[in-house]
């Protein structure tokens, strides 16, 4: 399509759509009025009024259907719908789907047109942010520094890459350190940041020791190919196809160098960052090979970059849970004690020497990681843990009381740890009825309402969350209790987490489905209390969610797993299309929760694990890799689980069960307890044994 084209269909956007109408602002203001000043039925009703009607079911099929068009890239019927539309709260949306897939050939005309149609809308914001994106791949740093004046979210780093590269570019600002930062963080460099950092190397902005660090950390993730295709072009000729060998046959290209000399590889510069790359490589493909040839016939590498690769060593070690992690993660501080490691190595060393029991190790690695500046009370626990173990009971109490909370997995645990029960403190007190109005009554709140009913999840909580900057407390809770009310919970869940000085319970640990979680819960003899937590962390109760990967319903069933339970528990009659029924989809959950407890000798943790990633794994990490040692806390079982989404996932169902326990029972719990130990079964080692 061409630019005349384009703007064309961005000059129709605009004449076919207008703002919310002068009376329909009016009716909003009364509507507030009344309920910041009325009565409790007053500001009751007041709330009811901004709720916006339902959309009819014809419309509400033509609105999704420009949606899924314009993710296809067609701008047609989003454009064709918007005259249907015209004044209508989902407006905004419909012209950013119509003008969203034509951006590569828009201009800023066409932008400009669009943020005069919409302003102060969450989807200008979103247009914003895609439109910076394509004025960076243009490098059109004029029309990019206006527009960045006045984007709101700034979340995104390649769009802050492209910043810095406009300020290199057009104030010759040395911006070096930040770019290569950015670049840094992200797994696969990224657009933004790899253009950044490539005009930096180009005019030899960037040391040639950066491009040496940044291919590393490619290698280091598993991203070789990317790394070469991107850096080889400012090495020698031949670089890439070196790389190459590095990646692809890292152990033949390691014995080639050994065979003409090691000591000569390692006395060139260049040779030895080949020589490094392979044996990262190794290490992510094979650890005990990797530190065979490290120790054997690469010791005369300098000390750094002998404690980068032991690290990485360690890591690969410690992701497989080899006992052989701590003695590697050991030679990294011998090697440089100055060393600093990426947080993903120290984490893993934390965790390898918690296996071992390991304390003074958990101590100095928790102690690193803590004065780097990470904010994840899992390290302060720990570190609290250790100084308890080496005998410093004062300092680890004054620890663990700076986290003990009731709330998250590492604040139970330092509760706990000092002794005392988890109880739950008083709730914040309601949110009016009047400031619930009041939320209702936005914007952007409204518009959220009418994504959410047509079952436009990811819009809908886009603008909700947009819709929550600025807020105060009390008004966040009013937003948390509008979610609420509406029977969005996971918006009810998620917003009033983020008040503070307090929590509404009722909110925060909403317990929707009453019945029918019950009634599942005493049939297949499962803990309420455990579903309720493991349900809060799958679905947040959202009853006809759907998973990329196809899990469905409260329970988040995948569809063989649904039918073959049904089938286990005599449900003849079940079809595919009753898994998101909440009762026969808490019914087959349950079942199949409770057939995992029975497998795992009643262990939530194991249960816990088998429900999110699969009951084999389970089964090969409960040993932590020490076999002969059965039993270690349920707690280092958790921290020390391969698979991050499922390591989080087991902490968080267990603390919502904790506190799902203290609301039903009214007693103080113990997550502790509830944990207990892990290890291998005594009769199974006796069989190993024999």
């Amino acid at each position: 399509m061409s630019t005349k084209r384009s703007w064309h269909i961005v000059r129709r956007v605009v004449r076919l759509v207008s703002a919310v109408t002068l009376a329909a602002a009016a009716h909003a203001a009364q509507a507030q009025s009344a309920a910041a000043t009325g009565s409790a039925p007053q500001a009751v009703a007041a709330v009811m009024q901004q709720i916006p009607p339902q959309i009819p079911p014809a419309q509400a099929q033509r609105i999704v259907q420009a949606q899924q068009a314009a993710q296809r890239g067609d701008p047609q019927p989003a454009l064709d719908a918007l005259a249907q539309f015209k004044g209508s709260l989902l407006e905004p949306w419909l012209a950013y789907w119509a003008i969203k897939p034509t951006l590569s050939r828009a201009t800023q005309q066409d932008f400009d047109a669009f943020a005069a149609a919409y302003p102060h809308t969450y989807v200008l914001d979103r247009l914003r942010n895609d439109w910076l994106l394509e004025l960076g791949k243009r490098q059109d740093w004029a029309d990019f520094d206006r527009v960045y004046a006045g984007f709101l979210m700034r979340d995104d780093p390649q769009v802050q890459c492209y910043d810095l590269q406009s300020q290199y570019v057009t104030q010759h600002a040395d911006v070096t350190a930040q770019v290569f930062a950015l670049w840094m963080e992200q797994r696969y460099g990224g657009a933004g940041c790899n253009s950044a950092a490539t005009a930096l190397l180009q005019d030899g902005a960037m040391p040639r020791d950066m491009l040496w660090l940044r291919l590393r950390r490619f290698y280091a993730d598993g991203r070789a190919r990317q790394g070469r295709d991107l850096l080889a072009p400012f090495l020698p000729p031949g670089s890439w196809r070196i790389l190459e060998q590095t990646d692809a046959e890292p152990v033949r290209f390691l014995l080639d160098t050994v065979r003409r000399g090691a000591a000569a590889a390692i006395a060139d510069g260049q040779r030895r960052q080949y020589v490094v790359l392979a044996l990262l490589s190794m290490a992510r493909q094979d650890p005990a090979q990797a530190a065979r040839l490290l120790q054997d016939d690469f010791s005369a590498l300098p000390a750094r970059d002998r404690a980068q690769l032991w690290g990485r060593i360690g890591l690969a070690a410690a992701l497989n849970l080899q006992p052989d992690a701590v003695r590697w993660f050991s030679r990294m501080q011998q090697a440089d004690a100055t060393y600093s490691p990426a947080p993903v190595v120290r984490e893993w060393q934390v965790r390898a020497a918690l296996r071992a029991q390991d304390w003074e190790m958990v101590r100095s690695a928790t102690r690193s990681l803590i004065d780097q500046g990470s904010g994840d009370a899992a390290w302060s626990y720990w570190h609290a843990r250790a100084l308890e173990k080496l005998g410093h009971p004062i300092e680890a109490r004054a620890l663990f009381a700076e986290i003990a909370n009731p709330w998250d997995f590492y604040g139970q645990l330092a509760t706990d740890a000092l002794g005392m029960k988890i109880s739950l403190p008083p709730s914040l007190p309601p949110a009016p009825a009047a400031a619930v109005a009041q939320q209702a009554a936005r914007p952007g709140m409204q518009r959220a309402l009418a994504l959410f009913s047509i079952d436009l999840r990811n819009e809908a909580v886009r603008e909700w969350n947009f819709s929550l900057r600025g807020l105060d407390n009390a008004q966040m809770q009013a937003a948390a209790e509008l979610a609420c009310q509406q029977q969005l919970w996971d918006r009810c869940i998620n917003t009033s987490e983020r008040v503070k000085g307090g929590v509404d319970i009722a909110q925060r640990y909403a317990m929707p489905y009453r019945d029918a979680i019950a009634r599942a819960a005493r049939t297949e003899g499962v803990s309420e209390a455990f579903l309720y937590g493991l349900i809060r962390q799958e679905s947040r109760f959202i009853a006809n969610i759907k998973s990329w990967v196809g899990a469905s319903g409260l329970m988040q069933l995948m569809p063989a797993t649904a039918r073959l339970v049904a089938r286990k528990i005599g449900l003849t009659d079940y079809t595919h299309d009753q898994i998101t029924d909440v009762g026969v989809n808490v019914q087959l959950g349950s079942a199949y929760l409770g057939g995992l407890l029975q497998q795992f000798g009643g262990s939530e943790a194991l249960a816990a694990a088998g429900y999110n990633a699969g009951p084999g794994r389970p089964l090969r990490w409960r040993s932590m890799g020490l076999p002969q040692q059965p039993l270690l806390p349920g707690a280092v079982f958790a921290e020390n689980i391969p698979i991050a989404e499922t390591r989080d996932y087991v902490k968080r169902v267990l603390a919502n069960a904790t506190v799902y326990a203290a609301i039903l029972s009214g007693k103080p719990q113990s997550l502790k307890a509830r944990l207990g130990d892990i290890g291998v079964p005594d009769a199974m080692l006796a069989s190993n044994q024999h």
